[in-house]
């Protein structure tokens, strides 16, 4: 169907709720702000005047999240490990979560933008957030990654993905508390999925993937390697003992 194409081609935030409509829209009009920009999760308004330098900064973030996701596809492509696998199943579950918090808030976005969807909570905000608190946990915990590399690949992830939410707030696209609450679920996300990848279902998940994939499947996960737990000695029966 032609919604089913929209969700696949624009990402489940094109899901469009007629009560998040903007006035443009409902009578049939093209946006008269500029145009939308983009595509998937990386989805953006270009306006038509004011355009500064900040302007393309904001067009670069408003972006990185599609290049995060199709970054994450292909190292994964690559490697065929298991960091990339869980990194890129995380982004689905960012999707998931923003999709159905949208639809439930159904509030509106502010004047300016040319998205048609709801903007409660910026789904933008929330996957950046999501990324950069999972990997802030994985490298702040890590024993394998000396101080100073830890507060590079923190610096650096900031650098990369904190700005996103600013960027939608440039180009008309959120307003402030709808960053602010996209940033909020994605803290909480990232947080949570940090401490499932640290549970025993995903480390006998991983366990599994390598016993069916051997050649193929690549154990790069967690960053500290754990010591392999010994093999669990057989009952002996009340009469041998």
């Amino acid at each position: 169907s032609k919604a089913m194409l929209s969700i696949l081609t624009e990402g489940l935030d094109s899901i469009i709720v007629e009560a998040c409509q903007p006035e443009w829209a409902k009578q049939g009009n093209s946006c008269p702000y500029g145009t939308s920009s983009g595509f998937m999760m990386g989805t953006f308004t270009w306006p038509n005047e004011g355009i500064t330098w900040l302007t393309y900064v904001a067009a670069f973030y408003s972006f990185l999240p599609f290049v995060l996701t199709v970054g994450i596809l292909l190292l994964g492509l690559w490697t065929r490990g298991a960091r990339e696998l869980l990194a890129f199943v995380m982004q689905f579950a960012c999707m998931v979560v923003m999709a159905v918090l949208k639809l439930i808030f159904q509030q509106t976005r502010p004047k300016g933008t040319c998205a048609q969807t709801c903007g409660m909570p910026s789904g933008h905000s929330l996957q950046s957030m999501a990324n950069f608190t999972w990997l802030a946990l994985e490298v702040w915990h890590a024993k394998s990654i000396d101080e100073t590399h830890k507060m590079v690949i923190m610096s650096a992830a900031g650098v990369a993905l904190l700005p996103v939410g600013w960027s939608r707030m440039e180009l008309h696209d959120h307003s402030l508390d709808q960053v602010l609450a996209g940033s909020a679920c994605g803290l909480a996300l990232g947080s949570a999925w940090y401490f499932l990848m640290r549970s025993r279902v995903i480390e006998w998940l991983i366990k599994l993937l390598k016993a069916w994939m051997p050649t193929t499947f690549t154990v790069n996960y967690p960053v500290d390697t754990k010591q392999e737990e010994a093999a669990w000695a057989p009952e002996v029966p009340e009469d041998r003992r």
